[in-house]
């Protein structure tokens, strides 16, 4: 039971902003609380609010109502913990469906038990992720943390935690190789690699997994390929990028085992290159540690073990769930009409299921006000991008899948410095995983209703367990 005594402070349960936020207006750590008019007599709280207020809301947990002098009530409930249940198909949760509309900047709890602020709308999210008051650097005592036992924020070689001059001399060494003309060199190698493997399927009428058969091999050899890498164990690198980049309490053990072992096999897979690093981006970032001295040994081994993982795992989801998508909604027979969507579809596609539910958290270095409130000095902040891609004051039916939907400005691949190095690359994979998809197997369908394949939720992503298809 939450008493008078368990509520912050005056100051806590005020705007903090001349713009005030929506309701909730404060948080104890163990519950959120509502300021409610009070427009007649005080509710029996065993009952329902007078007509005037309205009923109790259907989730509230264990309640308590505080009358003080102002004549108003606070209404108390327990704070809502990432990730939360999505919506039918798959489609955005109610949770962040309601925040968008009441509560745009409000308590969130993670998986650890730590409450942050989370924010949902369009323009705070752009806000936070250009403004550099905002920071990544999360190694003081006490911060909190998304993954409890070992968080990516605890990595001080990571490009993801870096801020300022350090974060834009090793961004530097690596923009060269994912700038679009680049990126535009590797198309043809794409489509091949993609056509090689449907030359793999099996006869119309076989039922194929096409996450093993297609959308994980070909980011996975793209990357590869990229660094000049030859012989890189796939499955093991997926298994290791899947448990490191899933976020849950119940793999604990298993994530801390993985990147371990992650990161020694990438040690080796340095050591062996030294020698003969080959003509791609590896043997940039040996040259930048041998002979520059532009990193240290734990920058580049951290450096390419996430690349290696987020340059295919999440590319490889997104394709997956935009193909379930595309196949479910029958817009797929659309684009073998017209590949000429092809680009605008894979826009749609990242901004329903993009590559992170959210972006990383942000810890404030000083007041600042965004569009929906104030966000204090030393406040933490989690960028739930998966929100504002469908923020109605942005883009127009933001609930409906169009392919040929024209503008769609989503925040899939972030904002700001910290903007996605390989968002490039992965626009290209897309769009030549889909074109030869639908040119050489124009009659793909599901094997199966859509509902019953299986999800893997957790705090930072979702993933698809299998895709089973036939032609």
């Amino acid at each position: 039971m939450v008493g008078p005594s368990s509520f912050p402070g005056p100051r806590s349960l005020t705007s903090r902003s001349s713009r005030p936020r929506p309701a909730p207006l404060a948080h104890n750590g163990l519950s959120r609380t509502r300021r409610v008019p009070l427009d007649g007599p005080l509710p029996d709280v065993t009952g329902s609010f007078s007509d005037t207020v309205g009923p109790f809301p259907p989730d509230l947990a264990a309640v308590t109502l505080i009358a003080p002098p102002s004549g108003e009530i606070f209404v108390a409930e327990p704070i809502a913990t990432i990730p939360f249940e999505s919506g039918p198909g798959h489609t955005l949760p109610r949770e962040l469906a309601r925040r968008l509309a009441e509560e745009p900047l409000g308590p969130v709890r993670l998986p650890t038990g730590d409450v942050v602020t989370l924010a949902v709308r369009h323009a705070d999210i752009v806000a936070v992720l250009t403004d550099p008051r905002f920071s990544r650097d999360l190694r003081y005592p006490g911060a909190p943390r998304i993954q409890p036992g070992l968080d990516i924020s605890d990595n001080p070689d990571l490009l993801v935690n870096m801020d300022g001059a350090e974060h834009a001399r090793l961004r530097r060494l690596l923009s060269g190789t994912f700038t679009p003309r680049q990126i535009e060199k590797w198309r043809p190698r794409v489509r091949e690699i993609a056509g090689r493997l449907l030359d793999g399927l099996g006869p119309p009428g076989t039922v194929t997994d096409l996450i093993e058969a297609y959308t994980f091999p070909i980011p996975i050899t793209v990357i590869c390929e990229i660094f000049g890498v030859e012989g890189l164990d796939h499955e093991r690198v997926r298994a290791w990028s899947e448990t490191i980049l899933t976020v849950h309490v119940d793999n604990v053990e298993e994530q801390v085992t993985s990147t371990l072992r992650f990161m020694e096999y990438v040690r080796k897979l340095v050591a062996e290159h030294r020698g003969d690093p080959g003509d791609g981006l590896l043997r940039l970032l040996l040259d930048a540690r041998d002979e520059d001295d532009r990193l240290t040994e734990d920058e580049l081994v951290n450096t390419v073990m996430g690349l290696i993982a987020a340059g295919h795992d999440t590319t490889a989801n997104v394709l997956a769930r935009g193909l379930l998508r595309l196949l479910s909604e029958g817009e797929y027979a659309g684009l073998v009409r017209d590949p000429s969507r092809i680009p605008a579809a894979v826009e749609e596609m990242l901004r329903w299921d993009p590559p992170g539910d959210s972006t990383l958290l942000r810890v404030a270095t000083e007041d600042v006000d965004l569009p929906s409130g104030r966000i204090a000095a030393g406040e933490v902040v989690l960028p739930m991008v998966r929100a504002a891609n469908f923020d109605p004051g942005v883009l127009r039916d933001p609930g409906d899948f169009r392919p040929a939907r024209g503008e769609c400005p989503h925040l899939s691949f972030g904002r700001g410095a910290h903007y996605c190095l390989g968002a490039n690359l992965a626009r290209m994979e897309l769009q030549e995983a889909l074109r030869v998809l639908v040119d050489r197997v124009p009659t793909l369908r599901l094997a199966v209703p859509a509902e019953e394949i299986p999800w893997q939720e957790s705090a930072l992503t979702s993933r698809l367990k299998r895709l089973p298809t036939t032609h």
